[in-house]
């Protein structure tokens, strides 16, 4: 096995953790000062990565990482507010289907990137499980995981801006340290969540108010995004995107339905579970060939 399928399912551990935290806190705190209180701290966090990058940047390099950290810090904002409002196991797949499919896509036109035959149909297969968990048929007179309206538009511009970050990412990935796009990165966001609370809300105080009365989860939060932040970034320095990002988000899915169903009782139990094997063994099938 290759380090940096090691490094994937080290994130997609990582990043399931933190979202089963993020969900936990969301339930008292307002989605745009968590996520504007968790990226400062892993702002923080990182510089203790500084002896490890290196800040010597083109100035193209400074322009694309700076517009990247906006957009970036905008679907992170999209995130948090679907995990706020709706079932873990329908958020989490809804947010790995769409971004999977487009990534691969984007991967092919803009980077390159060429995968055996095998393994695209191994993708379909996963996007596919993805969309039947996601799409359950509810009972009647049962309640729907969130407002459909309201949110699949949301979920829709969070695929497409995910998929794009995340190919910019990787372009900017092959010629600059992973610590320093990591520790900028954080900076750069921290400033668009500042600039964007101060216009809508009550200003960077909401953002302290947040540390203060949260700071255990807060805390526990950021140092696993760290994590999962970091590790993934190293592994797309040498890891095709078309293929890190269907293995991170499948097993990411898996994880948080798992967790899910033991922590919040949610519905469909036997169908997220058997849906979840599906989609570790074909996780399995995409990286036997690698």
């Amino acid at each position: 096995m290759d380090y940096w399928v090691i490094l994937v399912l080290l994130s997609s551990l990582l990043m399931g953790l933190a979202t089963i935290v993020e969900k936990i806190s969301l339930k008292k705190e307002h989605a745009t000062a968590f996520s504007a209180a968790v990226t400062l701290l892993v702002t923080l966090l990182s510089l203790v990565l500084i002896p490890l990058a290196n800040f010597q940047l083109t100035l193209q390099q400074w322009v694309i990482l700076i517009v990247l950290s906006a957009f970036n810090a905008y679907v992170f904002l999209l995130s948090a507010r679907v995990f706020k409002h709706g079932e873990l196991s329908i958020a989490s797949p809804a947010f790995s289907s769409l971004p999977i499919l487009f990534t691969v896509m984007l991967a092919f036109f803009f980077l390159g990137e060429m995968l055996t035959l095998f393994q695209y149909v191994v993708i379909v297969a996963m996007v596919l499980a993805i969309y039947f968990l996601l799409f359950t048929k509810r009972r009647p007179g049962e309640q729907p995981s969130f407002d459909d309206k309201k949110y699949v538009p949301m979920i829709v511009l969070y695929s497409l801006l995910s998929a794009a970050t995340t190919i910019v990412s990787k372009y900017l990935l092959d010629g600059m340290n992973p610590y320093t796009f990591l520790i900028l990165g954080g900076i750069f966001m921290s400033v668009s969540f500042a600039v964007m609370i101060s216009i809508r809300y009550g200003g960077i105080a909401e953002i302290f108010d947040s540390v203060k009365k949260y700071r255990l989860p807060l805390a526990a939060n950021a140092i696993l995004t760290l994590g999962y932040r970091v590790t993934y970034y190293i592994a797309l320095t040498t890891a095709q995107v078309s293929l890190a990002s269907p293995l991170r988000n499948t097993i990411y899915v898996v994880i948080t339905v798992a967790f899910s169903v033991m922590l919040f009782s949610e519905k469909h139990i036997g169908r997220k579970l058997v849906l979840g094997i599906v989609l570790l063994a074909l996780s399995y099938l995409l990286t036997i060939n690698i």
